[in-house]
């Protein structure tokens, strides 16, 4: 499982909010799992949280915190059911 994620990130490799909002449609997420298929959409921002939205489809939540976004560091995914689940970051450019 995973999800490709594009974000803009500052200077202390967290989100940049400003360059979000700039262009809110460049940041954007693919999720594979190998027993659906891909799906694809956009993060929009949830309150103080970030969401992942695939169509019309539920959102999945991620919490961020403002912690730097760096080379294997965990992210953990809410899915719509409640279940939370780890991820580590493989790739950051």
């Amino acid at each position: 499982r995973a999800y490709l994620i594009r974000l803009p990130l500052d200077d202390r490799d967290t989100v940049d909010r400003v360059a979000f909002l700039q262009n809110p449609s460049r940041a954007t997420v693919r999720r594979h799992w190998s027993t659906e298929a891909d799906q694809c959409g956009h993060i929009v921002e949830a309150g103080t949280e970030w969401a992942m939205q695939c169509g019309n489809k539920t959102k999945r939540l991620f919490k961020l915190n403002d912690t730097p976004l760096r080379l294997g560091q965990r992210v953990c995914v809410t899915e719509p059911d409640g279940s939370v689940l780890p991820f580590k970051i493989a790739s950051v450019r």
